[in-house]
């Protein structure tokens, strides 16, 4: 973790000793890179900075979700899905990516939740991630697209519905998997 994030870790040691400075550094090191990633591909690098001081609250917060999670529900893991709704939730409760250019910039108001949703997609769409989707549902998967980024602009979220989220298009995913596939 940074340097300016010693008080946090100092306040929340605990954290660091259940799971380790390793995998909160990892863990770190893999947001900061998606986050910046995304600057460079949507070309923000000098209207949009990354705060690392809100980066660092995003990942306290989440840390401390999964280990109340963790706890409650007696799982030594948590799958992909709740690290995705987990880290997705927090991402749009801090908003880590700042606006730095000067004067007016509406098409900036909802880089965070533009983020988090492009973050649901590369996960939904990467397994496998090299199938194009075809033409007769392609409104179908861009509507699901755009209601998403819809709903993290202007719905109440939470980690649980996130999760529901990712869950359903699984489902969806898996029902189609088995439509396709029946008796073969």
């Amino acid at each position: 973790m940074a340097e300016d994030s010693r008080e946090d870790v100092q306040n929340y040691q605990y954290i660091v000793d259940k799971f380790g400075e390793e995998k909160i550094r990892s863990r770190a090191e893999w947001l900061h890179n998606q986050l910046s990633d995304y600057i460079s591909v949507r070309n923000l690098t000098d209207k949009v900075h990354i705060s690392q001081n809100i980066l660092n609250h995003v990942l306290v917060d989440y840390f401390v979700d999964i280990d109340r999670l963790k706890d409650f529900s007696k799982i030594p893991r948590v799958n992909d899905t709740k690290i995705y709704a987990y880290t997705c939730s927090w991402l749009l409760r801090h908003k880590p990516l700042q606006v730095s250019q000067q004067g007016d910039a509406p098409e900036l108001a909802f880089v965070n939740e533009e983020f988090v949703s492009h973050l649901l997609r590369s996960y939904l769409f990467s397994d496998p991630d090299d199938i194009p989707i075809v033409n007769n549902r392609k409104d179908s998967v861009d509507s699901f697209v755009s209601t998403m980024l819809y709903y993290f602009k202007y719905r109440e979220y939470s980690a649980k519905t996130i999760e529901m989220i990712i869950l359903a298009f699984s489902a969806g995913r898996g029902y189609q998997y088995s439509v396709d596939y029946q008796g073969r």
